[in-house]
């Protein structure tokens, strides 16, 4: 250890004291400076710890905290190891500005420590000198600073407790309690009390906190106070409500009410009035949420709806001022409904969403509190069922609908409160049978419940309003627009009776109509889109009773008539045959024969392709018929008929081949027929007439063996008629023709023999003819060419005199000389 530099410490340090004492500060800064390195430099912990103490405290004075904490905490390294360095009130006062400085620096657990060290110092001195007023005076600041410490460190009941005990020590520093440092000092320690939040804290005692804030009162002043005295009401009343004293604390929220409603008055602008306003009314609202009494809440909320609309006066354009006072004025609005007073609720909830609606137009898409604003409207939709005059309940709905729709286009839920206005207006309106008001209601109900749908995949809604819709257009005879939604509601798989029964009986009503319509065109139209309903619904529905696949066939058959009436003969045909292969009976055979037979009598006018065409379209029907009615002669007949057409078209076509095969098919048919009606002979005229034929077409090919043989065939049957019907002119013309052409083929092949025998046979039959007919012309024509032919023969064979004799006859018959 140096002396001189202890000496040096020594002097240095009394100058700096003297300095400061004369209020040199800047002086004292640079010796104490000196004194300090001195100290150091002499090795001298008591000397040290003196210096850098008074230097600490100096520096702190000046603002120069974060030198000062550097020579506090080297103060405090040294007392830590050698306390006795320094007197119990200088080590509690260094503490204490040490604890400042660091909680200047953020270092609050560091600073609540010494905070603590030196509160326990001067503790200890207060218990030596319990009257010494500079102990109080230091005790009662270190422990109001540590108390404002520890309540921003959140430990609000330590805090407390702390403020506490500073003001008791505070009330025994003067005997003056009018003297305004006094006062002042006081007033300071409460108004820090004040403002911790005492339902945070632990072990809060109601009558110890109330003493202090009656107190607090006795030194509250016009220019400051009220606000800290409005926190403390409510403070007192957040104590009160977690100790279930829900009454109690309204009436201390009334009182800071009051306190704070003068304070906005007099400064509406200023931002802290505002916010304590809010604050009080958010604490009533609070409370009032488990209260149970409607009448005492009408007059809360009546308080908080005034000093609502107090706040939107002074901001009219705050949104959340808005909704405030259309919260306020919902809640009324339900206290009231709850009493029965139905007329005043509504109209303090209409006011309610008018707010609501405007906030809505002013946020858009971005708005904060839609589910709120929600409640409101459904509230007012709530309120207005309560309604009994309905004229009223109409008048009500329409205009929240108004206030509404535009919004209800953007946003989903809204727009689903407008669909069940809608819905509920449109029975309304129903009910009063306004029909035509109604199913436009209802239809923006389903409209909305569409585009919903979309998005939630949820049709039910939709579905009960397409039935009442459809209920409506059919008493009004909106037949067309109530058919289309019942068939959607079936097709989408909402399978109902009721649908099916009402969809009968809007069809039965479009037949009657038709019925009576005189434009055949617009009847079938009618009839088509009918039967294709009813056939829809076939497929979908069960027809357990047969009911509608009976009316289809009579639909069907009334089309068919129709189609016959219009010209339309195929697409009847058609429809017939469709009717003839589901019945049970042949009911159409006869319908379906007439038009086959008109189909054909029709294009006897064709050219020869065109006739070919319905010819062959008529024997598939033929064909088709005669699977299922084989053993029907007229349906056989007329089969053989079309084949025997279609052979002679082919053969006047020079189709040769395809001719004889259907002259063939036509053979086939004629001889079924004939085994059908074995007393008929038409279809054996046929059959000879088609042996003939087919003999003729084999001739002009040079197929004389077929030739020969069916004309053999033909002299057959033809003899069989003639000795079944001798009177017959018709088949002995017939029988003298096919001997007449046996006769020439013979000729052609230089048989005379057999030509001469044909010939001669041909005259027989002429002359049969004769005697049932003499003057037959066919007769007179056909026996010359028979005479000449005879005569050609015989000179050939070199009879020349049989020969003349035949040509003589021939020509007296063919001048008419008997």
């Amino acid at each position: 250890m140096s002396k001189r530099a202890r000496d040096m410490a020594f002097r240095h340090f009394n100058k700096g004291v003297s300095l400061i004492e004369k209020g040199l500060h800047e002086d004292a800064l640079d010796i104490l400076e000196e004194a300090e390195e001195q100290a150091k430099e002499a090795d001298s912990p008591q000397i040290l710890v003196a210096v850098l103490q008074t230097y600490a405290d100096l520096l702190f004075a000046h603002e120069r905290k974060d030198e000062a904490l550097t020579r506090y905490s080297a103060a405090a390294d040294i007392l830590e190891k050698e306390p006795e360095h320094l007197s119990s009130e200088q080590k509690a006062n260094m503490f204490s500005n040490m604890a400042l400085a660091l909680e200047n620096a953020g270092k609050n657990e560091e600073a609540k420590e010494k905070y603590e060290v030196s509160a326990q110092g001067y503790r200890e001195l207060l218990d030596e000198e319990p009257d010494n007023i500079s102990y109080l005076s230091n005790a009662v600041s270190t422990l109001n600073n540590m108390g404002a410490l520890l309540a921003e460190m959140g430990m609000n009941g330590e805090a407390l407790d702390t403020f506490e005990e500073a003001f008791d020590l505070h009330e025994r520093t003067s005997g003056d309690k009018e003297d305004d440092g006094y006062q002042q000092k006081r007033a300071t320690i409460l108004e820090n009390l004040m403002n911790i939040p005492l339902e945070n804290a632990s072990g809060v005692d109601e009558q110890r906190y109330t003493r202090l804030l009656e107190q607090y009162a006795e030194i509250d002043t016009e220019d400051k106070g009220s606000s800290k005295m409005s926190t403390a009401l409510q403070n007192i009343a957040h104590m009160l409500e977690k100790e279930g004293k829900t009454d109690e604390a309204f009436m201390k929220l009334e009182e800071a009410l009051e306190t704070v409603s003068r304070q906005f008055d007099e400064m509406p602008e200023e931002p802290a009035n505002r916010k304590m306003l809010i604050d009080i009314l958010r604490d009533m609202n609070r409370l009032l949420e488990n209260e149970n009494d409607s009448g005492r809440m009408l007059d809360k909320y009546e308080l908080i709806l005034q000093m609502s609309r107090k706040l939107l006066a002074s901001m009219p354009e705050n949104m959340s001022y808005q909704l405030n006072v259309a919260f306020a004025l919902d809640i009324i609005g339900n206290l009231l409904k709850d009493e029965g007073r139905i007329t005043e609720a509504i109209t303090r909830i209409v006011e309610s969403v008018d707010i609501a609606v405007s906030v809505l137009e002013s946020e858009g898409d971005e708005h904060s509190s839609l589910q709120d604003m929600m409640i409101i409207i459904q509230d007012m939709v709530s309120l207005i069922e309560l309604t009994d005059n309905e004229d009223t309940r109409l008048e009500l709905y329409n205009d929240l609908l108004t206030k509404i729709e535009k919004a209800g286009q953007e946003n989903l839920e809204l727009g689903l409160i407008c669909a069940e206005i809608y819905n509920e207006t449109g029975r309304m309106l129903a009910e009063k049978g306004r029909s035509d008001k109604a199913i436009d209601d209802l239809r923006k109900a389903f409209s909305i419940y569409e585009t919903v749908s979309h998005a939630t995949g949820d049709s039910s809604k939709m579905n009960a309003i397409r039935k009442d819709i459809a209920q409506m257009q059919f008493t009004l005879g909106q037949y067309d627009d109530a058919l289309n939604i019942y068939m959607e509601l079936i097709r989408a798989g909402n399978i109902d009776g009721e649908h099916a029964s009402r969809i009968d009986e809007i069809l039965s009503e479009k037949e009657k109509m038709a019925d009576n319509t005189g434009n055949v065109d617009i009847l079938k139209k009618e009839y088509d889109s009918i039967l294709d309903i009813r056939t829809e619904l076939l497929g979908m529905i069960p027809d357990r009773d047969g009911k509608n696949a009976e009316k289809i066939r009579v639909i069907q058959e009334k089309i068919a008539d129709l189609m016959v009436a219009m010209g339309m003969n195929r697409e009847a045909l058609l429809a017939y045959e469709q009717l003839q292969e589901t019945g049970t009976d042949n009911r159409y055979l006869d319908r379906i024969l007439k038009l086959l037979e008109k189909i054909r009598v029709a294009a006897g006018s064709y050219n020869d392709a065109e006739k070919q065409e319905v010819l062959e379209f008529l024997l598939s029907r033929y064909n088709s018929l005669a699977e299922t009615n084989g053993n029907d002669a007229v349906i056989v007949g007329n089969r053989a008929s079309v084949i025997e057409n279609i052979a002679y078209i082919l053969s006047e076509r020079q189709e040769a081949e395809e001719s004889g095969y259907m002259y063939s098919y036509a053979l086939e048919a004629y001889t079924q027929l004939s085994e059908l009606e074995p007393d008929n002979f038409f279809p054996h005229e046929r059959i000879a007439a088609i042996h003939t034929r087919i003999a003729e077409l084999a001739v002009n090919v040079g197929d004389s063996e077929e030739a020969i043989s069916r004309y053999d065939m033909a002299l057959g049957t033809y003899s069989s008629l003639i000795d079944a019907d001798p009177s017959n002119i018709g088949y002995q013309l017939d029988h003298a023709s096919v001997l007449d052409g046996m006769g020439a083929l013979y000729l052609s092949l230089e048989k005379h023999a057999e030509a001469k025998w044909c010939y001669e046979n041909a005259l027989k039959a002429y002359g049969q003819i004769m005697e049932y007919d003499p003057g037959n012309k066919a007769y007179r024509s056909n026996v010359t060419i028979t005479l000449e032919n005879l005569g050609y023969v015989l000179e050939l064979m070199g009879r020349k005199e049989d020969a003349m004799w035949m040509y003589e006859n021939a020509r007296k018959i063919d001048e008419g000389i008997e």
